[in-house]
């Protein structure tokens, strides 16, 4: 008989099977699930070798698959002055002193992760030049679509009032023309390869911290939502060396500046080179528009009080030509879509691909999803389309809520993130994280999507509580859902026998508590492949 290296019994197991059963207790050998039952009939595999683990009815999960992060880039986007704990203006400005005054040696002072709506209006040169005067200085905002730079940094990069706007980006000027330091989505990529601390050679060490969050957390799979080349040259060295433990799908991003055919023609020679093993490479991501806080996403109707509908980054043509060729090639595509311009553009690239290539087994996303419009819900079942869905945006402070309903008017604010109409209407939901943006812990983003208020904010009221989703819907979506969004459910994703076993160990049953202590549940052991991965000290 084969016994089992390892059991973990008297649990509550989520399978994520067809069926979404629950069992007790799992068997594990040679890094696969050698059964899923009782644990009576678990026990019975066990020989005189085999570790046994009481599991003392908390819950063991799937390994949590993170449909949208970006776990290399993030790393450095943070960098070692991580500005994204600070609320106020006032700490932020400290944080970059304190950053100039311990990097004396940088070329540049570089800071990510800042909140810069608590400025007002985002800091300009002015402001920045009274923190930090004799070198070029850059703050990036944590949606990293926007970005803020001082005079030394316009100077150094050679900005001023002659210098034309890039497509798809926006340098924010002055009464007189002359860049005031802020800049947005395509403005702000090109300016990133400068600043030193944002350079490839620091990707291995941000690999690797990005595996160990990740692991912390529970998850074992992710998809990372833009990949360039040196960035997968990072995550294949980090395959060959054993030290890339965890499912990996890379979005191979896609540039409407430059030429469809040759773009995919470079795609398929990538995924020929690094495709191997838990280094997939068969997901095009394609930037449809920006973010509602600079106005760069793309509306169906205008912003509150202008003609302004904000920034569509391609042309119809050219998307519709890229995601055909991309589909045609085998590749399955992932938008960035945060309003319902974009959003229906989208849908209409997908249906013309449909019509020009046929009908296959496609996995498209469409990710953020802030606003859909309700003529377009039931479209997404009609395509297959994916809603991928990043559940912690579903509460915001009564600030934030004022805010969009500047940005958008009252009736469109009050559907934003429409998750549970888009599920309702047929849609298979996949749960992400958008880390830098947000946590990668993905229990307060479900815990979020339950209830639709701030975690530890208590007596606010749900924002558009019509949208709330249960605590079944979003485990599926953050396990089962988004392996097979990524193409990972014939190996991970649910515990079957037969699948690698890649499970999140929980110190606590969350189904046996109220909904707002689903955050306080935490990891104690996850596992990729049989390896214990991560274990909480003094567990098991």
């Amino acid at each position: 008989m084969a016994y089992a290296d390892t059991v973990y019994v008297n649990g509550t197991l989520y399978t994520g099977d067809a069926q979404r059963r629950y069992a007790e207790a799992l068997a594990v050998k040679d890094g696969k699930i050698l059964a899923v039952g009782r644990t009576a009939d678990i026990l019975a595999l066990a020989g005189p070798a085999t570790r046994q683990v009481d599991l003392s009815g908390t819950l063991m999960v799937p390994g949590f698959t993170d449909g949208h992060v970006h776990p290399l880039e993030g790393q450095l986007l943070l960098g070692d002055f991580d500005l994204s704990a600070l609320d106020t203006a006032e700490a932020i400005v400290e944080r970059i002193r304190a950053c100039a005054a311990a990097t004396p040696h940088e070329e540049w002072v570089y800071l990510g992760g800042a909140n810069l709506s608590v400025f007002g209006a985002y800091p300009s040169r002015q402001l920045l030049d009274q923190v930090v005067s004799d070198r070029p200085l850059l703050v990036i905002g944590h949606d990293v679509h926007s970005g803020c730079l001082n005079s030394r940094a316009l100077e150094v990069l050679g900005l001023s009032a002659a210098t034309v706007d890039p497509v798809g980006g926006i340098y924010e000027r002055d009464a007189q023309g002359v860049p005031t330091g802020v800049i947005h989505e395509a403005a702000l990529y090109r300016t990133c390869p400068r600043i030193p601390q944002l350079s490839p050679d620091r990707y291995p060490a941000a690999l690797d911290k990005a595996n160990a969050m990740a692991h912390g957390f529970g998850v074992t799979g992710w998809f990372d939502a833009r990949v360039d080349l040196p960035m997968l040259e990072a995550y294949d060295a980090a395959r060959r060396a054993g030290r890339l433990k965890v499912y990996t799908s890379a979005g191979l991003l896609a540039n409407p500046r430059h030429d469809p055919r040759e773009q995919v023609k470079r795609f398929l020679e990538w995924r020929r080179e690094f495709e191997h093993d838990n280094l997939r490479l068969h997901t095009v991501k394609i930037f449809i528009d920006g973010v509602p806080e600079s106005r760069t996403a793309a509306l169906l109707d205008p912003y509150e009080g202008s003609d302004d509908c904000g920034l569509l980054l391609w042309d119809k043509e050219t998307l519709f030509e890229i995601a055909r060729l991309a589909d045609e090639a085998g590749f399955d595509l992932h938008f960035h879509t945060l309003a319902d311009r974009a959003v229906r553009l989208t849908l209409d690239a997908l249906e013309h691909v449909q019509r020009q290539n046929g009908r296959r087994d496609r996995r498209a996303q469409l990710a953020h999803l802030q606003l859909v419009d309700p003529a377009d819900m039931g479209r997404f079942h009609q395509l297959g389309a994916i809603a991928s869905m990043q559940a912690l945006w579903t509460a915001a402070s009564p600030e934030l809520q004022q805010f969009y309903r500047g940005l958008f008017g009252a009736e469109r604010t009050g559907r934003n993130y429409p998750f549970r109409s888009l599920r309702n209407a047929g849609a298979m939901l996949a749960g992400g994280s958008d880390w830098c943006v947000s946590t990668m812990n993905p229990l307060p983003i479900m815990q979020t999507g339950v209830t639709h208020t701030e975690i530890g904010v208590p007596g606010r009221q749900p924002w558009n509580p019509v949208e709330r989703l249960d605590f079944q819907t979003m485990l599926e979506a953050h396990t089962v859902n988004s392996a097979y969004a990524l193409r990972f459910d014939t190996c991970a994703g649910s515990l079957e026998a037969g699948k690698d076993a890649s499970f999140a160990i929980l110190d606590r049953n969350p189904f046996r508590f109220p909904v707002d202590e689903i955050h306080k549940a935490q990891v104690v052991q996850t596992c990729f492949r049989g390896e214990v991965v991560y274990a909480r000290e003094g567990w098991g």
